[in-house]
């Protein structure tokens, strides 16, 4: 099963899946279970494709989730798999096929075993942009726990940051390039609302397992090159928030700031993090996992970027988050995954299984 693992990653790898082109690796993946002989189900996320299901699909008492999608390449991304020494790298290797590839493990293995072990396999669509497909799901699952297989470095994360994703619009005055004083420059004030982020008082809070609550500008757009100043000046922020972080009264301050500033703005997302008990469920039942299945005590940290695990949550499903790879490595050209990993991670979730 091992080799099958790390041949389903290379073949997921080789299959484009950006977000909203999910339909090649579904077929894919459909094709695989049904030489197999795994029994499946669709279900159907508006405004897209499906998500698949495998296991027990009515009534389920854990979910093993992973995601299909990935973000489109940039520049220098591989777009097949490389093999090198113990790693593979390229598009979506870490996030999320290697997740994938481990589900589709399980699914083989497991078969019609899943659904009497009360054990769902959601493999899910549209995580990297509006997350729909765990959204769909988690509308009327009732269960005791779920696992998101995202690149974690094999650390089980019960908690999670949450996050502001915006669009700032900054006015400023048009003049020719060379009459500094009768222009407003909307790059310089947007740099100056940009600082005047640091001010707010959940930026620079520290939070063990997450580090210190920040931002980062995503991207930014102003100017034509020619010799004027630049009347607008656009810029995306994400702010990361630490789990326990008032998700409303940070919105009202970063708000009222922008405001002031004669700014306008969009929120393109607002997500709470958040905090799992240590003797939750599915986080005890996935610690005896691995370390049976590992014969060492894991490592207990956070996620710090959103993934499908907080629409579990908000719809009152405890969840963990856990897989192979490094999250700072993934959405670019040196994506990588290390083979171990993934196959630690196959082993930890098998076990896992079987003690459902």
């Amino acid at each position: 099963m091992e080799r099958y693992v790390v041949n389903q990653l290379l073949n997921l790898i080789s299959i484009p899946s950006v977000t909203g082109q999910e339909g090649k690796i579904l077929f894919y993946i459909e094709e695989e279970l049904a030489s197999e002989d795994v029994p499946f189900e669709r279900q159907r996320v508006e405004g897209g494709w499906y998500n698949l299901l495998v296991g027990a699909v009515e009534s389920p008492r854990f979910v093993i989730a992973a995601h299909l999608d990935t973000v489109p390449p940039a520049d220098g991304m591989p777009p097949k798999p490389v093999v090198e020494g113990d790693y593979v790298k390229g598009l979506g290797s870490a996030d999320d096929k290697a997740g994938v590839a481990v589900m589709c493990g399980l699914a083989v293995e497991f078969g019609e075993e899943l659904a009497d072990k009360g054990v769902l396999l959601a493999f899910l669509v549209d995580e990297e942009k509006t997350g729909m497909g765990s959204w769909t799901l988690v509308q009327e699952l009732k269960c005791e726990g779920a696992i998101v297989l995202e690149p974690t470095g094999l650390q089980i994360c019960a908690f999670e940051a949450g996050s502001l994703e915006l669009v700032v619009d900054v006015e400023g005055r048009a003049a020719h390039g060379s009459c500094v004083e009768e222009g407003e420059n909307s790059i310089h004030k947007a740099l100056k609302v940009i600082e005047g982020f640091n001010k707010l008082s959940f930026v620079g809070k520290e939070y063990p397992g997450i580090g210190k609550s920040t931002y980062s500008i995503m991207s930014i757009n102003s100017g034509d090159f020619e010799l004027r100043i630049p009347q607008k000046c656009s810029f995306m922020v994400d702010f990361r928030l630490n789990p326990d972080e008032d998700v409303d009264r940070a919105v009202h301050e970063l708000t009222t700031y922008l405001k002031g500033c004669g700014a306008k703005y969009r929120f393109i997302d607002i997500s709470p993090g958040f905090e799992l008990p240590q003797d939750t469920q599915v986080l005890t039942l996935l610690k005896k996992a691995y370390e049976t299945a590992l014969a060492q005590s894991p490592l207990v940290g956070g996620m710090k970027s959103w993934t499908d695990a907080e629409h579990f949550v908000r719809k009152g499903i405890p969840a963990v988050v856990f897989g192979p790879g490094e999250l700072w490595l993934c959405h670019t050209p040196e994506e990588r995954v290390p083979v171990s990993q993934v196959l630690d991670c196959y082993k930890v979730l098998k076990k896992f299984v079987e003690l459902c």
